[in-house]
């Protein structure tokens, strides 16, 4: 059973910057964004074929976050500055970058597509930390570290000035604006913040698997939303910073509950339908909590019209 835990923070881990990044645009934004799977392969992509070409792998993955920064303002001047509606904008957005992801992974083989590339033996973000005699354990540890603060930026940036602009500016726009915000600008912000760590993510997941692929970020805005929703039923969302706190757990009890699944016998090609499960068990939460209390309240009766 311990390994199994492991085994879902070493997934769950990466996977806890792509649902911070889509907290940021669905929770606080209140913008559904669908470049996420684009942005998250974007960000493996990106640093795999960098890492490959000889370059630093921390720098790779600066990069890569900075190009995930890159697609969200595109997605927020789409929907700001052309009035194209959020979904389409987000949809746009991911079409493009699928392509170009094509177009990164064929870079350092010399040609203009591919569908996969490979780290090798070239190092990556996870090859310097020697605590534990496993690299595996390293690697969690290192993930655990960039996530840690990772989330100490995201509480710091959020409750300055900025920040506020962001929060008020997705909670009511009009509001917004009647403070003297730039309501276009913070949305545009906002979102491209939320890619940035979606592509870091996706760069530490590539890094992680030695490779990268243009599906990986296939599911991606499903997990995303599935580790918001657990980690909000289970750890709560009292305050700022306990919130982001949950959504970064969330992304681990999910991957938790999939390892225990794979454990107790689920083929892995039932994996997605497990995660279409999931997140209707989670979304359905709510009404099923409420229809509980309503019959409690009725001493056990329950009316049909209900």
């Amino acid at each position: 059973m311990g390994w199994v835990f492991i085994d879902a923070l070493a997934i769950g881990l990466p996977y806890a910057l792509l649902a911070l990044g889509i907290f940021i645009s669905y929770r606080l934004l209140d913008f559904a964004d669908l470049s996420a799977e684009g942005s998250f392969t974007l960000g493996g992509t990106m640093a795999v074929a960098l890492i490959v070409l000889g370059v630093n792998p921390f720098l790779a993955t600066v990069v890569a976050t900075l190009c995930g920064f890159l697609a969200g303002a595109i997605t927020g001047i789409l929907h700001t500055k052309l009035r194209i509606p959020k979904l389409l904008s987000g949809i746009i957005t991911m079409t493009g970058l699928f392509s170009i992801n094509m177009m990164l992974m064929g870079w350092p083989k010399g040609a203009s597509y591919s569908n996969v590339v490979y780290v090798g033996d070239n190092n990556t973000i996870f090859s310097y930390l020697h605590i534990f005699a496993s690299p595996y354990l390293n690697s969690i540890i290192t993930s655990l570290i960039i996530v840690i603060v990772v989330l100490f930026i995201i509480y710091w940036f959020f409750g300055t000035e900025i920040g506020m602009s962001i929060r008020t500016t997705g909670m009511n726009q009009n509001m917004a604006r009647a403070q003297g915000i730039n309501t276009t600008v913070m949305i545009i912000l906002g979102l491209a913040i939320s890619n940035a760590l979606i592509a870091m993510g996706g760069a530490m997941f590539a890094q992680n698997e030695l490779n990268a692929d243009n599906s990986m970020g296939i599911g991606a805005l499903v997990i995303g939303l599935s580790s918001i929703i657990i980690g909000e039923s289970i750890f709560g969302k009292r305050t700022f910073k306990n919130w982001i706190i949950s959504v970064a757990l969330g992304s681990i009890m999910y991957y938790l509950i999939v390892a225990i699944a794979i454990q107790l016998g689920l083929p892995h090609y039932l994996k997605k339908l497990l995660y279409a499960v999931l997140i209707t068990i989670v979304l359905a939460g709510p009404l099923v909590k409420r229809f509980i209390q309503k019959t409690k309240k009725k001493g056990g009766k329950v009316n049909v019209t209900d």
